[in-house]
């Protein structure tokens, strides 16, 4: 079976939104979701998902919206994303 794009990468996550957008894929893959099916499932755009992803600055809606879907508080979802925070050397 072929293994995920970019599956063997190390994300980068020294700022906040780089962790949000790390622990979104992470769920997001858990689920077995395409970024498109999250996309449809929230009801916004796929370049929504994407962009959170990829480091982007999210709304609080759109956060918000992830939290719930994945039936956690906004807290939580936050402070795991501030758990992968990796200080720059």
């Amino acid at each position: 079976m072929p293994k995920a794009i970019g599956a063997d990468k190390k994300r980068e996550t020294r700022t906040l939104a780089q962790a949000i957008g790390a622990e979104l894929t992470e769920l997001r893959r858990s689920k077995k979701l395409s970024q498109q099916k999250l996309a449809d499932r929230l009801g916004y755009d796929v370049s929504h998902v994407r962009q959170t992803e990829m480091g982007g600055n999210p709304t609080l809606e759109f956060l918000t919206a992830i939290a719930a879907f994945f039936s956690l508080n906004l807290s939580e979802f936050i402070h795991r994303a501030e758990r992968r925070v990796t200080p720059a050397r």
